[in-house]
């Protein structure tokens, strides 16, 4: 290595935190190996390792790394492993450990004014070892709980304590809680010995010696211990509200790897922690047994296998809430409803055959038993419905079952006299094969069912409802929050895709011509008054006025995309276009502004962002860069909405807060994954995840 090099021509030079970092990188065995040699048999490529550094929580360093075939993950770095990319997980998990064992060395040298780095090698070593030893002196104090109330506030705090673990060694961790929110369970993905230091100093022969057997054994039983008490003690703080916690402690990730697990209750580690706060737990069994908790010891190899004492999602960690958002009539705490303008996650449904796929499957469940059956489940479903639509196709059916048209094997018409009942499906199935094909004959075929849509009465909007098409919850969220003259207070129920698909399909067709772009504009204009809250409606009329070389227009469909948009990629292509037409209509300034925010949002337009304002600066003399500040100015006096992707990324979060409050955790769960693709924050994830296992 190049600092060894540096060392052996000048010895003076040679700081002992620097040689005991380079002491670590060696013990990882990664130094001096090829990439290649990271490889591994059955996966499709490399680790991907990339150094990430996790400055918002616990500002250590993350060595990121994944093996993946082309259908699943081998590797993960935390509970997903194999005996093929074991042994290259322990090397790259031991050189992040150096790293971080360095860093948490440098850091406090640092706090404590001292940042000469004089030290010898035998001191770091030393002080770095006490950041093992005493993993649990970051431990938060469970007497002190948080004022975290809620089931999602309850989640995320519980998931924030997590990333501000300052761990030497890594501890992946995933919890769930009861439906209650009144119990944590965890699993800690704790580090086997391969995966810690190898080596440490000896006073004796003033060097590094490989620790014995027993000693890495009694480190790595030590470390699960704290890191079992460290969880409980984050759990504990992070909300008055709970009153047990129950921990796993799985070697190396490995799930029938069990070496400790064990059950906490308040009071107990309340008393614990206060006898023990000086100190960091210093006998971490010794506490540990106190509590109900299992751990063995077995000779040189400290902790053995022993049964676990709970499961994630299973007893009193799986709960009843619905996923099916279609048919969840949980109802929304005030919050939700103010903010969603609906009363429960039904209401919130974007399939307008929602009701009738339920209808389906009931009428299905029921044929399983007989034709007498499914009569019987249609007549029951006839009475008890308002809806005009069903009770024609329940009748339909009973007539076709009574003719003897249909028998006990004929689920598929079943299913679909229910899901498509204005019969647009076929038509809709056959231009999209057409469309695939590049054939012409699809532009007429779109025409028609478009017409046969409009046509249709059950869509017609009145002064009490009406009907619009949404792509996804999200965008059904935004419509709550944009579009609200839109609706001026009506009922709002979805469209059936097909009314709405058609037009925009001819919208995205015609756009291929310039004859076609009137008839495209018209198409998409029509998209916009049935999908307002969709960024691609206005996407679609953006490209039409472009083929009509109306540039002023672009930007106001290419402006009104981007209030509405909860998607990167969408932001993107929109300031794509706005960069091309600001360029058109000299307003050079813009476009340079559009085309490196384009740049900076990661899109997939993002490349060519970058060639196209290298020619832009190259064709305009004297243009010049602003700062992201001038940038910001520049498009906010031209109406460009800038902050508006980052508000509706906000919003979903808030909406995911309120509607998981309420307990409709399937739609909260939808929000907060498309929020946190915005607004990253390394605490949401583990927090969905804990909410997904409890559903």
């Amino acid at each position: 290595m190049e600092a060894e090099t540096s060392w052996s021509e000048n010895p003076e030079q040679a700081r002992g935190i620097e040689r005991f970092l380079v002491n670590g990188l060696r013990d990882s065995g990664l130094v001096g190996i090829s990439a290649d040699t990271l490889t591994v048999e059955g996966a499709a490529e490399g680790p991907n390792a990339r150094l990430i550094r996790t400055s918002r929580y616990s500002n250590l360093f993350f060595l990121d790394f994944v093996y993946n075939t082309q259908t699943e993950c081998l590797e993960d770095g935390a509970f997903t492993s194999c005996d093929a990319t074991r042994d290259m997980r322990h090397k790259l998990l031991r050189a992040e450990g150096a790293l971080n064992r360095f860093l948490m060395v440098s850091n406090f040298l640092e706090s404590e004014e001292d940042d000469t780095f004089e030290q010898t090698e035998e001191e770091i070593s030393k002080l770095a070892d006490s950041f093992v030893e005493y993993l649990c002196v970051q431990a938060p104090d469970p007497n002190s709980p948080l004022e975290a109330k809620g089931r999602w506030d309850t989640h995320v705090t519980i998931a924030q304590a997590g990333e501000l673990w300052r761990a030497p060694y890594r501890i992946p961790y995933e919890f769930c809680l009861n439906e209650a929110c009144t119990e944590v369970g965890f699993n800690l993905a704790v580090p086997c010995k391969s995966t810690m230091a190898q080596t440490h100093w000896d006073d004796d022969v003033n060097d590094y010696l490989p620790y014995t057997p027993i000693e890495s054994s009694a480190i790595e039983s030590r470390y699960a211990a704290h890191a079992a008490l460290l969880a409980a003690s984050s759990a504990f703080h992070a909300s008055a509200s709970i009153e047990k916690v129950y921990v796993n402690c799985l070697r190396d990730g490995n799930k029938e790897d069990i070496v400790i697990s064990v059950e906490f209750d308040r009071k107990t580690l309340c008393d614990a922690y206060s006898a023990s706060k000086a100190n960091a737990f210093s006998e971490p069994f010794e506490t540990l047994s106190r509590f109900n908790a299992h751990f063995k010891f077995e000779g040189e190899d400290g902790l053995c296998r022993i049964d676990k004492l709970f499961s994630l999602g299973k007893g009193d960690f799986k709960s009843s809430f619905e996923r099916l958002v279609a048919i969840d009539t949980t109802p929304f705490n005030e919050k939700a409803r103010d903010m969603l303008h609906v009363d429960c996650p039904m209401r919130m449904s974007i399939f307008e055959d929602g009701q009738r796929r339920a209808y389906a499957d009931e009428v299905s469940a029921a044929l399983d038993a007989g034709v007498e059956s499914a009569e019987l489940t249609l007549k029951q479903i006839h009475d008890r419905t308002e809806d005009l639509l069903v009770r024609d196709i329940c009748t339909r059916l009973l007539a076709a079952f009574s003719e003897r048209a249909l028998g006990e094997t004929s689920f598929l018409e079943v299913k679909e006299a229910f899901m498509d009942a204005y019969g647009l499906k076929p038509a809709m199935m056959r231009a999209s094969s057409l469309m695939r094909d590049d054939d012409p004959a699809a532009i007429g075929l779109l025409e028609e069912l478009a017409a046969q849509g409009d046509a249709i009465d059950g869509f017609n909007d009145t002064s009490r409802v009406c009907y619009r098409y949404f792509d996804s919850y999200e965008t059904r969220a935004i419509y709550a929050k944009r579009c609200l003259d839109d609706a001026k207070g009506r009922i709002v129920n979805p469209l059936a895709d097909e009314v709405f698909l058609a037009h925009d399909s001819l919208a995205q067709e015609l756009t291929t011509t310039i004859t076609g772009a009137d008839e495209a504009l018209r198409h998409a204009q029509r998209c916009i008054e049935l999908s307002p809250a969709r960024a691609y409606s206005y996407l679609r009329a953006a490209r039409a006025y472009f083929m009509k070389d109306d540039y002023e227009n672009e930007v106001k469909m290419c402006c009104k995309a981007l209030e509405v948009t909860w998607k990167v990629d969408d932001a993107g292509l929109a300031f794509y276009w706005l960069a091309y037409s600001f360029w058109k209509l000299e307003k050079y300034d813009a476009a340079v502004a559009c085309y490196k925010r384009c740049s900076m949002l990661n899109s997939y337009m993002a490349s060519e962002a970058k060639t196209e304002l290298d020619e832009l600066l190259s064709s305009v003399k004297g243009l010049k860069r602003h700062s992201v500040e001038e940038d910001e100015a520049i498009l906010e006096a031209h109406g460009v909405p800038l902050n508006a992707l980052s508000e509706n990324a906000e919003f979903l979060l808030a909406a995911a807060k309120e509607t998981i409050d309420s307990s409709a955790v399937s739609l909260g769960c939808i929000f907060a994954a498309a929020g946190v693709r915005i607004l990253r924050d390394d605490a949401i994830v583990p927090a969905l995840r804990a909410l997904n296992v409890t559903m």
